[in-house]
């Protein structure tokens, strides 16, 4: 009985400590994306949360591990939402693509100019994760969209695909990133919505180009389908 309780009340801590460790990276999260990684403190955190300083060590032994769940955290959700969009059967192809730009556009725009310096100079090793993440599952999920759309008749098959994966790669790379977004007057969304019509609708067959042409995509909510 004795060994039964004890089991009870180590799950009991262990389910506290996931749900304060979830607590801390959710508000430093936050906090972090607004203001940057160096001017917050950890007892700004705890200060936050209602808890000590002592209490958030047990959680974390230094701010920079806090910074990379955080991060972590954020490319979750984020990937969750890209991927919950490629897999989305109720969307046509060229939708997903447009709204694919624009939840990556809206994650981007999202962070400050503070935090991207920030990373760069204090912490570049959370950056380059960032930067690998961008490239890497980002391409990855257009790849099969790009594929799913050949398969079903509204993409064009006489094109190089990788050829159209590496220009794809070079518009992530030159507009979906935070500097460049930052920079522009234009919002994300326009951002995007005319990169689509400029170099995306090439891609497309005729079919796909009429239906478009006789219908408004709908990206309404786009950036409500990734959590920041």
């Amino acid at each position: 009985m004795k060994t039964k309780t004890v089991l009870k009340v180590s799950r009991a801590s262990r389910s506290g400590d996931r749900a304060l460790r979830n607590r801390i990276v959710a508000e430093a999260r936050e906090l972090f994306i607004q203001r940057g990684f160096t001017p917050v403190t950890t007892g700004e955190i705890a200060g936050r949360l209602g808890i000590s300083k002592a209490t958030l060590y047990k959680q974390f032994a230094c701010k920079k591990e806090i910074l990379r769940a955080a991060v972590d955290s954020l490319e979750a959700d984020i990937l969750a939402g890209v991927e919950g969009l490629v897999a989305d059967g109720s969307r046509a192809c060229p939708e997903k693509l447009i709204r694919l730009m624009t939840l990556i556009g809206d994650w981007v725009s999202r962070i400050s100019r503070a935090l991207i310096g920030d990373l760069r100079r204090n912490a570049p090793d959370v950056w380059e994760d960032i930067e690998r993440f961008r490239r890497e599952k980002i391409i990855v999920n257009f790849s099969a969209l790009l594929e799913t759309g050949v398969a079903e008749g509204v993409f064009r098959v006489d094109l190089d695909r990788d050829l159209v994966l590496r220009m794809f790669l070079s518009l992530v790379q030159g507009f979906i990133n935070p500097d460049a977004l930052l920079e522009s007057r234009h919002s994300a969304r326009e951002v995007f919505e005319t990169l689509f019509k400029v170099v995306f609708e090439g891609i497309l067959t005729d079919r796909a180009r009429a239906e478009i042409a006789t219908r408004k995509l709908d990206t309404s909510g786009a950036d409500k389908e990734v959590p920041l």
